[in-house]
């Protein structure tokens, strides 16, 4: 699996770049379509098959912990109170869900990391209760390292954790499978009905977090798995709420069909929009025109690369917001990107994403 991981993080910027003129120019085509028609179907079809994909690579960078994370501070209970919504459709009529109130449980975690963490868990427990009612129940408390279960005391450093649990009534884990059921591939569904990849995608996610995933000694019947992520104390800060703009864009990006669906889907949201091919071509933009207020750049990028680009336009304009996008951006870029204080988005995206993510900078 180290080798897969390695392969997948060699092909996937090349892949994810191609998956976003795909799924971006699906996006376009499906505005221009009667929503009812068999033109529209089959542009969803694409889109969803794109997403597929993309999120196929993901999870092999995930599992093999290789997947850019960008870390705030998060409060679990808003953040699964978020949540509540699209766990409550995955889960259907028949299975009950229960969500913790509390807020103030605090770890320093990629949110969209944390939901696929989640969502990974809640999956398993749905499709572990089948097709009777039952119950599935998320629960948060802060936990000090002596009352662990005493087989974790052993390997988790000794600190306050934060400890997210998903328990199901299901039928549990068999003894005989619980060695087994962090492997790759391995799963316990029916043909074509699960990839394997669920828990082993949430527990890189996890351990590239800094915590520990655990499958619970539960006293009674069902299963319940444990997210363990070092906890933080204070007060959740509040952010303030960035006012509403549509500024000048400066976009770099040197595949022509991504860069083409990227302009256009910024233009549709109302922004202005300067699209160049590559780092250069950005920077003789940047000088000729000051206006501009945010970077949109590729990340990898034939001579001065998106990072590189960043650093440049900061050094002459300090503070200009700047939105990375990258299909993968290897151990050197990550702690670059680190460094930099600037907002990243993976390809493939969604036009909505990428417009959310500008919104957000501006």
């Amino acid at each position: 699996m180290q080798g897969v991981g390695l392969l997948a993080a060699g092909l996937a910027h090349d892949l994810n770049t191609m998956l976003g003129g795909i799924l971006a120019t699906a996006e376009l085509m499906s505005t221009r379509v009667p929503a009812d028609g068999d033109l529209a179907t089959d542009l969803g079809e694409i889109i969803r098959q794109a997403e597929r994909a993309g999120a196929l690579i993901h999870k092999l960078l995930a599992f093999s912990r290789q997947e850019h994370l960008r870390p705030v501070r998060v409060d679990l209970a808003a953040l699964l109170g978020r949540m509540e919504p699209v766990l409550r459709a995955l889960l259907g009529r028949h299975i009950g869900l229960s969500l913790p109130s509390r807020r103030g449980t605090l770890v320093d975690a990629d949110p969209q990391a944390l939901e696929r963490v989640v969502m990974n868990l809640v999956t398993n427990a749905r499709d572990a209760i089948g097709a009777r009612p039952g119950h599935v129940t998320v629960s948060l408390e802060r936990v000090h390292h002596s009352d662990l279960p005493a087989d974790a005391r052993g390997f988790m450093p000794e600190q306050d954790y934060a400890a997210l649990a998903v328990a199901d009534d299901g039928p549990g884990v068999p003894a005989g499978l619980r060695a087994r059921i962090f492997e790759p591939y391995f799963t316990t569904k029916g043909e074509g009905a699960g990839t394997g990849l669920g828990l082993p995608t949430a527990y890189g996610l996890v351990k590239q977090s800094g915590g520990f995933l655990l499958l619970d000694d539960a006293p009674r019947r069902g299963a319940r798995f444990t997210v363990y992520l070092p906890a933080v104390a204070g007060e959740q800060e509040q952010a303030s709420a960035a006012p509403a703009a549509r500024p000048l864009i400066l976009l770099a990006e040197d595949e022509e069909l991504l860069r083409t669906c990227t302009r256009r889907g910024l233009e549709q949201a109302g922004y202005a929009v300067i699209a160049v091919d590559g780092g250069e071509a950005a920077e003789a933009a940047f000088g000729a025109n000051p206006e501009v207020s945010a970077l949109v750049s590729d990340v990898r990028m034939p001579g001065v690369d998106g990072v590189e680009l960043a650093r440049r336009l900061r050094a002459r304009r300090p503070g200009l917001p700047v939105l990375l996008v990258s299909g993968y951006a290897d151990a050197s870029a990550r702690d670059a990107l680190g460094g930099l204080g600037v907002a990243f988005l993976a390809k493939p995206f969604r036009l909505a994403d990428l417009r959310r993510c500008v919104d957000a900078l501006v």
